[in-house]
């Protein structure tokens, strides 16, 4: 039996943590973000996706498994770190274009993400206990909202919709299978997380991977089932459904759909913040946290001033991701193995 040990999370929070935040990829994806058309072959990218996300997830996770700490090496931390927040960026970024694009047209999105990083920049302040109980929380908010908007729009469902199956090119079916695992962002988490973690980290990351991908995939079915070609033609296909189901006459559920994005939103941009000030290692309660925070803000400044992030979007992603999923990790695995060779050589 696990002991509980202060300043570590559970299996469960872990679990609960990944899930909502991977789940968070269907709820901002656009025809902006995503390439050709918004039809059922999304579905093979989905699967896609997930296979190259655990082939991604491997050096990560052996390296948290065998416990050797990739952020031991101070420039490789301070990079992650950097990395967070970049990643953080997206997150809130993707969100106040939301915002200004659906909600209303006058709404500042650089004010809402200022808004939003203030207040990710306390609950991070408070640590990783808090957010682990605030995680299971939203856990259950997101799993209540994507059921009820899924369970009211149940009468407009249509098998017909779904055809013709492919539509997209090979070449876009496979960038977007490569974007997709490039999302999951969950498994750069694991250089910071796996240490705080009351227990072993490989059944409930993998867990939560696979099961929030199985979700992304009923609900890109269930879009493109209800939605039709009008899919293709929104600019947030999901949100569009929320606005369609119905509880009463007068009562629709975008609204509910909004708020569970707003919490996943805010759990991911905490963990975000919590992970880079972990890795800059900057002394001082919160001293981190708040230069990250600040950090962070720019960023989003910089990519809503320049648009970088929505002219490049799938190399704005992919390629930091393979960097820091795969690059990095496997030549300081083979290089921290080269190293120790080499001294035991030396006492020889």
């Amino acid at each position: 039996m696990t002991k509980y040990k202060r300043g570590k999370i559970s299996q469960f929070s872990l679990f609960a943590m990944f899930f909502s935040s991977r789940v968070l990829v269907v709820f901002t994806l656009c025809n902006v973000t995503s390439l050709g058309k918004y039809t059922s072959d999304l579905l093979i990218s989905t699967v896609l996706g997930f296979l190259l996300a655990l082939l991604f997830s491997v050096p990560i996770v052996y390296s948290a498994v065998k416990e050797r700490d990739l952020l031991e090496k101070k420039w490789i931390s301070i990079l992650y770190g950097i990395y967070f927040l970049y990643l953080g960026s997206v997150t809130i970024g993707r969100f106040s274009f939301f915002a200004s694009m659906e909600l209303n047209e006058s709404t500042n999105s650089l004010f809402l993400a200022f808004i939003i990083i203030c207040a990710c920049i306390y609950a991070a302040w408070l640590g990783i206990e808090p957010l682990s109980r605030f995680g299971s929380f939203v856990l259950a908010i997101t799993i209540i909202g994507v059921v009820s908007v899924i369970g009211f729009e149940m009468k407009e469902f249509s098998l017909l919709n779904l055809f013709p199956f492919t539509q997209n090119s090979t070449e876009d079916i496979l960038m977007n299978s490569l974007s997709f695992a490039c999302e999951t962002n969950e498994i750069i988490f694991l250089t910071v997380l796996s240490k705080k973690v009351n227990g072993r980290i490989i059944k409930p990351f993998y867990w939560a991977v696979g099961l929030s991908f199985l979700v992304c995939a009923l609900l890109f079915f269930f879009s493109i089932a209800v939605l039709g070609n009008t899919a293709s033609a929104t600019s947030f296909p999901f949100y569009e459904l929320s606005q369609l189901a119905k509880f009463s006459e007068y009562s629709r559920l975008d609204s509910i759909y909004t708020a569970f994005w707003i919490f996943v939103v805010f759990l991911k941009g905490s963990l975000f913040l919590y992970s880079a000030s972990e890795c800059f290692k900057i002394k001082g309660r919160g001293r981190g946290t708040v230069l990250s925070g600040i950090i962070l803000f720019a960023i989003v400044w910089g990519i809503g001033e320049l648009g970088f992030f929505l002219r490049v979007q799938n190399i704005a992603i992919i390629a930091p991701f393979i960097i820091f999923s795969l690059v990095i990790p496997i030549g300081y695995l083979l290089f921290r193995k080269k190293s120790k060779g080499e001294i035991l050589l030396e006492k020889l």
